[in-house]
């Protein structure tokens, strides 16, 4: 998969899209976290983020990427379980590196669906 370049007047940052475990609002800014733990403040908001992000994701393929949301966007290949009492959703690598991120009721409620849905059609 494709690296998303950045170009302002003060830096060049490739990011890798594959190894993204979230992308949060943060005013203006969006906070991107890798699965590794390494993060960085991007100078744009999560809508253009999103945006970029599907442009740059192969059109064959189904998207790897979901927002929950206002301020969160998830990578479903990180998706590890879905708490809907503790109202989390853990990202995970299976390995050394975890995430629990808040997430409202009503959008886990949903997604959960869509999730569940889409395993049960995929072993008809």
């Amino acid at each position: 998969m494709p690296n998303i370049c950045l170009n302002s007047r003060d830096e060049l940052l490739l990011i890798d899209i594959e190894k993204i475990a979230f992308l949060q609002a943060n005013g203006n800014y969006t906070r991107l976290t890798y699965i590794g733990g390494q993060s960085m403040m991007l100078t744009m908001g999560l809508s253009k983020v999103e945006d970029m992000l599907r442009a740059a994701h192969p059109k064959n393929r189904p998207g790897l990427y979901v927002r929950l949301g206002r301020s969160l966007i998830i990578n479903q290949a990180y998706l590890s379980s879905i708490s809907m009492c503790k109202q989390k959703v853990v990202l995970s690598d299976r390995g050394h590196n975890s995430y629990s991120l808040s997430v409202p009721k009503e959008l886990l409620k949903v997604y959960k669906n869509k999730i569940s849905d889409t395993f049960a059609s995929m072993n008809k």
